[in-house]
């Protein structure tokens, strides 16, 4: 019975091996080999990976030992720029102006920001920034060319330790001393000096240089154009730091250079009496001395505090600026572009009587408006019963538009346009300052190219007064004025005097040896127009500005302008920004003239009335305060 039961089981165990091959999984031969092949497989695998890294040991450590070593370094050694002390703007008598002062700014290198997101969504917890700000931290972060966030400038250190407390949300911040700018007298000079600002995208694109190590540049006026001159150079410290990026010593130093002091030709006393006289208006003034270009007072009014924006003005301070109907952010003075009014006459006489036009005795008559042939509507004149028979010399003096009317038809658009640009106009002065506007000289091909019509006669007689197209700025008028009192020397006018470097005492001196071109006028013309506007201020019969007030021991020549701004058929306003602007243009003494002043009081009413008292105050002014000092130097 065992026997049987052995053999049954004997029986299934070769029924199972005959289907599981066993027989073949125990075969030692074959197994040995097996582990043989998975041995090389592994050994070979082994073998290419430690190929692959020892190439990378030796792309490391051979060939790109330097670049590691000096990222190693980088790490180690971090370099902070040292900002020069900008240098400061002065007037002609050494009065400062503009000058640099230490402050204390909060910032974040962007090398140790990693989340910008992260970085801008703890600034606002930490800062109570709004849109404005957070949108201003945007724009910093996308100007690859800084390199570190302004997060609030102008801090005490006693604001630093309170914010300090939230230092685990912003470990990126840190204080550092910072040069800013400080204004003495902020509205009198704001369109003169313009602002220093943080540096942005925009500047690196500009005439200015933009030196490696700068945070802050001039952003408009004198700052702007001399930038080169007061900027400096920047330094530099080279510190080593430790793992935490605290420094442990400084390895080398190497100090910034400080900025040219730039002294200009401007006089603080005669600006801030003349910015006075224009107190509660909005209008410009220039001084100017003809015989070499230097601008004496160079007003716009209203103008703004420019402390707001050296600190770095607020959102709410500058809206305020930018509602505010006064528009004391336009810098009228250079880029005001107004029709000339009547104060083109005396110009539009010379070349009417160097061309052979008119004589100085030709009589027009004059009955209160002229006459246009194919015209239904008369050109009135500004007397409704007219002057009767009138010269150049007595048109001039009494400001008769239809004798300008009639010269004006006679001479034709085309002279008109021709020779009045060598008095300047349509032309930049190319004064120091950027921005400056060309006026507007209407010619036919000006039409034809700007409005796509042609040139009619009516438009002609509208030039000849002034008005029309006809457009000056405040600075060419003074310009142009100061070639009737120099005899025909142009000058360019500037604001530069000299600049000092105190660092190796070099002075620079402006070149007034190549600021000087002499322009054709005939004599005899010059004489027959310039007493014609000696005659504006005494001739009491028809002197337009007859009426004012004389300086003693001192006789000035003017001409008055009153500049339409609303068409007068369309009926009376009341309204003031509709009313017409007053100018007036002068210089003196009459005889041998040393200063030329030129007034635009926009929306003033009369220029007789308004603006040629205004002229009469400063000439006054400057020959009993300012002569003195200005022969001196």
């Amino acid at each position: 019975m065992v026997s049987k039961h052995r053999n049954e089981t004997i029986r299934k165990r070769h029924r199972f091996e005959e289907k599981t091959g066993w027989e073949d999984i125990n075969d030692p031969v074959r197994d040995r080999a097996s582990h043989k092949v998975r041995a090389l497989v592994a050994s070979a695998i082994v073998f290419v990976i430690s190929l692959f890294y020892l190439d990378h040991i030796y792309q490391i450590q051979i060939n790109d030992h330097e670049l590691y070593t000096t990222r190693a370094e980088d790490n180690r050694i971090r370099v902070r720029p040292i900002e020069p002390i900008r240098g400061n703007i002065l007037d002609r008598n050494g009065t400062i102006l503009a000058e640099s002062f230490d402050t204390f700014d909060i910032v974040a290198k962007k090398e140790k920001i990693v989340s910008e997101e992260n970085f801008i969504t703890n600034a606002k917890k930490v800062f109570k920034f709004e849109k404005l700000e957070v949108d201003r931290l945007k724009k910093e972060f996308k100007n690859k060319k800084l390199k570190e966030i302004t997060l609030q400038r102008n801090t005490s250190m006693e604001e630093f330790t309170k914010l300090s407390v939230d230092q685990y949300l912003l470990p990126e911040m840190e204080l550092i001393v910072k040069s800013n700018r400080r204004y003495v007298f902020p509205e009198s000079t704001s369109h003169v000096l313009g602002y220093t600002g943080k540096l942005s995208e925009n500047d690196f694109d500009s005439t200015v240089e933009i030196k490696e190590g700068m945070t802050s540049v001039g952003k408009i006026g004198v700052e702007r154009f001399y930038q080169n001159l007061l900027s400096g150079s920047p330094g530099f410290e080279k510190l080593e730091t430790n793992a935490n990026n605290e420094i442990i010593r400084v390895l080398e130093k190497k100090s910034a250079t400080r900025g040219s002091d730039v002294y200009l030709t401007i006089d603080i006393g005669l600006q801030n009496y003349t910015y006075e006289l224009l107190k509660g208006q909005r209008g410009s003034i220039i001084v100017m001395n003809p015989h070499n270009g230097d601008i004496l007072s160079f007003v716009s009014h209203p103008g703004y505090d420019i402390n707001l924006f050296a600190r770095g003005i607020s959102s709410k301070d500058y809206k305020k600026l930018l509602q505010d109907k006064a528009n004391p952010l336009f810098n009228r003075a250079l880029i005001g572009q107004y029709p000339p009014g009547s104060t083109i006459k005396p110009f539009f006489g010379i070349v009417a009587l160097e061309d052979g036009i008119i004589d100085k005795s030709k009589v027009f008559a004059c009955t209160g408006a002229y006459k246009l042939e194919n015209y239904k509507r008369p050109f009135k004149c500004w007397k409704k019963d007219g002057h009767m028979d009138v010269n150049l010399s007595s048109a001039v003096a009494s400001s008769c538009d239809v004798f300008f009317y009639r010269l004006a038809e006679v001479s034709g658009i085309d002279m008109i346009h021709e020779k009045l640009q060598k008095f300047g106009f349509g032309e930049k002065t190319y004064i120091d300052l950027y921005g400056e506007k060309t006026g507007l000289l209407p010619s036919r091909e000006w039409k034809n190219q700007s409005r796509q019509t042609a040139w009619y006669p009516g438009e002609t007689l509208n030039v000849g007064i002034g008005q029309g197209y006809f457009l000056a700025t405040p600075l060419q008028l003074a310009n142009a004025t100061s070639l009737l009192a120099s005899g025909g020397s142009s000058v360019t006018p500037h604001l530069f005097l000299r600049s000092i470097d105190r660092v190796n005492n070099e002075v620079s001196n402006f070149n007034y040896s190549d600021n000087k071109n002499e322009i054709e006028i005939d004599t005899e013309s010059l004489h027959v127009v310039n007493e014609a506007m000696w005659r504006v201020i005494y001739d009491k019969n028809i002197g337009t500005a007859s009426h004012i007030k004389k300086i003693d021991s001192l006789e000035f020549a003017g001409k008055t302008g009153t500049a339409q701004v609303y068409n007068l058929d369309k009926g009376k306003t009341g309204k003031k920004s509709l009313q017409d602007h007053a100018l007036f243009i002068s210089f003196a003494p009459f005889e041998s003239p040393e200063v030329v002043v030129s007034v635009i009081v926009d929306n003033g009413g009369s220029g007789s009335a308004v603006a040629a008292p205004i002229a009469r105050d400063i000439i006054n002014f400057y020959f009993e305060n300012i002569k003195s000092k200005v022969a001196m130097q």
